[in-house]
């Protein structure tokens, strides 16, 4: 995707029995946590291009919206 920069190399962690990582509103779990931290840029239409995170944010509320509005429907 253009517009972004990872910021420092993917970190993966163990999560394993005798430390198990608890889910708020789930369960306690293990696994393999990734974790990923990139800078993003936005489109700068409305708002300023460093505010990209907040592209994405906009952008995704109104996925949600459309979807549940279509699910309203029906």
């Amino acid at each position: 995707m253009p517009g972004y920069r990872l910021k420092q190399a993917v970190q993966f962690d163990v999560i394993n029995e005798d430390n198990p990582l608890f889910i708020d509103g789930e369960k306690y779990t293990t696994g393999l946590k990734t974790s990923v931290f990139i800078e993003v840029e936005g489109a700068a239409h409305y708002l300023p291009a460093y505010a990209g995170n907040l592209d994405i944010m906009t952008s995704a509320a109104l996925a949600c919206g459309d979807h549940f509005a279509k699910n309203l429907k029906n």
